[in-house]
């Protein structure tokens, strides 16, 4: 069974390119009232029609609690912005691992918190966190990103028993290779041991980006799932994100390991 979703209330974090501004499309068709963020939404030349934007910076709190302020209330949250890297686990400076928390994490949790008071107090919300398949497989040297994205899995669950009692809905969305052209953040110091092997991972990367499937179809899936009265906890879309999600549940972790290592060449 479906749910009317008409006039509701949606924030869409990340709208402005890729999957989020997918997402944010597809959801004023769809019948909702859509607000956008962006870091810098002045800068945004292709715009949304009907979409209303707001500048958010998950980076700074003043920010996010700014963004909460202005675009409260609503019924809807997809908390899609965030960073994605490459870089060696043992050669990261610290400052650049707690950026990606802050990004995939710990922003968005401050997001939702901001939220969840209206929605418990009106005792409806649901909340969308666009994950990654990369947080269930650990792709070698997206260490961060990776440990950030199950994390934030791990969260969600949580929160979905939390306030399942006041009519709150808390789905993650686990996308898999999507055709985007959003660049991770590439940092490798000039003597690093890892040339050789980050240098496969950035080419296995780039060939399953170029041929991944389109971010419309986490669109489509993401309004689907907003639809559905009793929605699970998790969802793989993309490609073979499915059936990987699957293989997660019944292979042993060493089986899971060495398709990795193969797939990636190490």
């Amino acid at each position: 069974m479906t749910t009317d979703v008409t006039g509701q209330r949606a924030l869409v974090t990340g709208a402005s390119r890729g999957i989020g501004k997918a997402i944010a499309a597809a959801l004023g068709q769809a019948g909702y009232q859509v607000i956008g963020t962006s870091r810098r939404p002045e800068n945004i030349r292709d715009k949304i029609e009907g979409i209303e934007y707001l500048k958010l910076d998950l980076l700074d709190d003043r920010s996010v609690e700014e963004c909460i302020k202005k675009a409260s209330p609503i019924d809807v949250l997809i908390s899609n912005a965030g960073g994605s890297h490459i870089w060696p686990a043992a050669e990261a400076p610290l400052e650049k691992v707690k950026e990606q928390f802050q990004l995939n994490l710990f922003g968005p949790i401050k997001l939702a918190q901001g939220f969840l008071a209206g929605m418990i107090q009106r005792k409806q919300g649901f909340i969308l966190l666009i994950g990654s398949l990369a947080g269930r497989f650990s792709i070698p040297f997206q260490s961060s990103y990776a440990a950030s994205k199950l994390a934030l899995a791990g969260f969600a669950w949580a929160l979905r028993n939390e306030v399942k009692a006041y009519g709150i809905k808390v789905v993650t969305l686990e996308p898999n290779h999507i055709r985007t052209t959003i660049k991770p953040d590439i940092l490798l110091p000039q003597d690093s041991r890892f040339q050789h092997e980050m240098a496969k991972v950035i080419r296995w990367r780039e060939k399953n980006v170029d041929r991944g499937s389109s971010s419309d179809i986490v669109a489509k899936k993401a309004v689907q799932i907003l639809k559905k009265r009793n929605p699970r906890p998790f969802y793989a879309v993309g490609g073979s994100g499915p059936l990987l999600l699957f293989l997660k549940r019944i292979l042993p972790d060493k089986s899971i390991e060495k398709l990795v290592r193969k797939n990636l060449g190490l």
